[in-house]
């Protein structure tokens, strides 16, 4: 039998088709039932798969958005308490800095023009130890000149004190300022740099013998400046603390101070470096003086308009220039000021001054 369906379907093109047509059919539909479970089993596999890393995922973002916020809030926190720290430093910089500031400035300016006062006085033939010397004695001009003289130095020693409770840097004007009047006051130390200056000065105060040799040759051999140590002192002396406040006394109080039976050593010491002074007695000090005298406008300049330290050596130029300023500071008749050393002096300190922090940390 299964012979004949053999040929019938063999001998008949219709049939065989037909028969190869179902049994595919019946194979897809076998396979079908038996791999649709696995496929179902796949899909659900792959679900839970998804579902789990999707879980994983958000567990993940919100760890990430929970650390987010918490650095967030420690920024706010910070940011807060910074800004708490700087209004509150910035008052008591206003409070502290302020009112010295202020007097600064007057300082300065009385200082410059009591160096033009002695240039002219110079030219007028009034300086020296002539009998028309107005410095020769301890008279008012010596006294006011020491005085005008020494009132940044005590004014800065002012600002020092009050660095231990203040902040400079948090205000740049105040803090460049700082720095200049702290390079006015060191000049005062100087002697020996003036004098190297060009053209240098013959300069011997620590000759073994300059103590005889000065009654000849005092442009040579007397000390012409101070060493730190005794200005600070100086400086010191002519601070009034009044309640636990300090401030810098007054004229008045500096004459009783001279008028004492016993006056400091240090003290007589200034009182000494101008006594019968001359340009040509005390040539390396005329050179201080003019190089404080420049440099105290310069930092005068500075109160008028800000000023970035990269500024400073194009304004001196600006300043050195100045007609009027060649000849008051000139200290003889018909001739204007030598300003060279004052530029060779300045100039190196204010690049190094631009390429440094204004006032270092701990700074005194």
């Amino acid at each position: 039998m299964f012979e004949l369906l053999k040929q019938w379907i063999t001998g008949n093109p219709t049939v065989s088709a037909a028969v190869v047509a179902g049994v595919t059919s019946l194979v897809v539909a076998l396979l079908t039932l038996w791999l649709q479970p696995w496929r179902q089993r796949q899909l659900e596999q792959m679900k839970a798969a998804l579902q789990n890393t999707g879980d994983e995922q958000r567990h993940l973002l919100q760890q990430r958005i929970e650390e987010l916020k918490s650095q967030l809030d420690e920024r706010r926190s910070a940011a807060s308490a910074r800004r708490d720290y700087e209004y509150e430093a910035r008052k008591r910089l206003y409070a502290e800095v302020e009112p010295v500031r202020f007097h600064v400035y007057e300082a300065l300016e009385e200082a410059h023009y009591r160096v033009r006062s002695l240039a002219r006085t110079s030219r007028s033939g009034n300086l020296g130890t002539g009998p028309n010397s107005w410095v020769k004695g301890s008279g008012y001009y010596l006294r006011s000149t020491v005085y005008k003289l020494l009132s940044p130095i005590v004014h800065f020693r002012l600002l020092q004190r009050r660095m231990t409770f203040t902040d400079f840097n948090l205000d740049r004007d105040i803090a460049l300022q700082y720095s200049l009047l702290k390079l006015y006051v060191r000049c005062f130390t100087d002697d020996f740099e003036f004098a190297a200056l060009a053209p240098r000065l013959q300069y011997e105060p620590n000759h073994p013998h300059s103590e005889e040799l000065a009654k000849e040759n005092p442009a040579v051999f007397t000390r012409q400046a101070l060493v730190l140590g005794d200005l600070e002192c100086v400086a010191d002396i002519l601070i009034a603390n009044e309640e636990g406040k300090t401030r810098a006394i007054q004229f008045g109080e500096f004459e009783r101070l001279l008028g004492q039976t016993k006056v400091d050593d240090n003290l007589q010491e200034v009182l000494s470096l101008f006594t019968s002074f001359s340009p040509d007695r005390k040539p390396v000090l005329a050179r201080l003086l003019l190089v404080q005298a420049c440099f105290a406008q310069l930092i005068l300049s500075t109160y008028k308009s800000a000023t970035e330290p990269s500024q400073l050596p194009a304004r001196l130029e600006i300043l050195l220039a100045d007609p009027d300023l060649l000849t008051a500071l000139a200290w003889a008749d018909g001739k204007s000021a030598d300003l060279a050393p004052v530029r060779a002096y300045w100039e190196p300190r204010l690049k190094r001054l631009d390429s440094a922090p204004l006032v270092p940390t701990g700074s005194r």
